[in-house]
C-alpha cells in the first residue's frame, strides 16, 4: 500500500464531510487562485482505474503528503461521495459552481483524483454548461465511464491518461471520442524513451517553459482541438 494511502486511512475516519467544497491552486495555473477541483487520488478513493503506472503519480507525492493538503482532499472526497450516495445532483452542481472564480479563464478538473462514476460525469457536464465562459480540461483513466455528456461541450477538453498497462483500453476510448478532440496523454513517461508516434512533449516537463503558470502560456491541453498530436508528460 502506498505511503500516501496509509496516511490518509489513518486520518479519514476522524474527518466529517463538510458542507462546501474547497478549490485548489496548482502551480501550472497561476493567473487566478482557486482554479482546480481536486480530491483523494488512488484506487481506494476516486481513481477506480488506476494502474501500476500510478504508483509514481505526482498526486501521491510531494506536497500531497502535507497534512493540510491531504485534509482538503479528504473533505472534498467525503462530500462528493455523500452527494453521489444520496444523488443530490442539484446541490453538487451548486457547490462546485461556487468554487469557480467569477473571472476564471480556465479551470482544471482533478489536479488530483478522477471520475469515479457516471453520475459524477453528469454533474460536471451541468457545471460546465452553466460556466460557458470558462475553458475546462481534465485527464482520465476511467475509460469504462460514459463521457458523452462532457465531450459534446465546446468549452471542455478531455485527455486519456495512457500508459503501458492500459494502452489497449485507452486506444478504444480515444477512438470512441475522437470527433470531440479527445487524445492520448502519455505518462509518467521516461525521459530517455522514444515518444509515441504523432505526439509532442509537454513543454513544462522539458523545461522549455517554467512550471509556474505553464498552462496559461501553453494552452495546448486547454483549448479544444488546438493540437492534433497526443501529449507526453515526462516523469517528474
Amino acid at each position: 500500500m502506498y505511503t500516501y494511502t496509509k496516511n490518509v486511512l489513518k486520518t479519514i475516519n476522524n474527518v466529517t464531510a463538510p458542507n462546501h467544497f474547497k478549490a485548489s491552486s496548482p502551480s501550472k495555473i497561476s493567473v487566478k487562485k482557486d482554479n482546480s477541483f481536486s480530491m483523494l487520488a488512488g484506487p481506494q478513493f476516486s481513481c477506480p482505474k488506476a494502474t501500476t503506472a500510478c504508483e509514481d503519480c505526482y498526486a501521491m507525492k510531494g506536497r500531497h503528503h502535507m497534512p493540510n493538503v491531504q485534509l482538503a482532499m479528504i473533505k472534498n472526497w467525503l462530500l462528493i461521495k455523500e452527494f453521489s450516495r444520496t444523488r443530490q445532483t442539484t446541490r453538487a452542481v451548486q457547490e462546485l459552481l461556487k468554487i469557480i472564480p467569477k473571472k476564471a479563464r480556465m479551470f482544471r478538473i482533478h489536479e488530483s483524483g478522477d471520475f469515479f462514476n457516471n453520475w459524477y460525469v453528469k454533474v460536471w457536464a451541468e457545471v460546465i454548461k452553466q460556466r460557458s465562459d470558462v475553458l475546462f480540461f481534465t485527464y482520465t483513466r476511467s475509460f469504462h465511464l460514459n463521457f458523452a455528456p462532457l465531450t459534446k461541450l465546446k468549452n471542455f477538453t478531455l485527455w486519456a491518461s495512457s500508459d503501458q498497462y492500459n494502452l489497449k483500453e485507452a486506444k478504444k476510448f480515444v477512438r470512441r471520442y475522437r470527433k470531440s478532440g479527445t487524445k492520448h496523454a502519455y505518462g509518467p513517461y521516461p525521459h530517455r524513451k522514444r515518444i509515441p508516434r504523432n505526439s509532442t512533449k509537454c513543454p513544462s516537463t522539458t523545461k522549455k517553459i517554467s512550471v509556474e503558470g505553464a498552462c496559461e502560456k501553453c494552452m495546448l491541453c486547454v483549448v479544444k482541438k488546438r493540437i492534433n498530436k497526443n501529449m507526453v508528460f515526462l516523469e517528474h
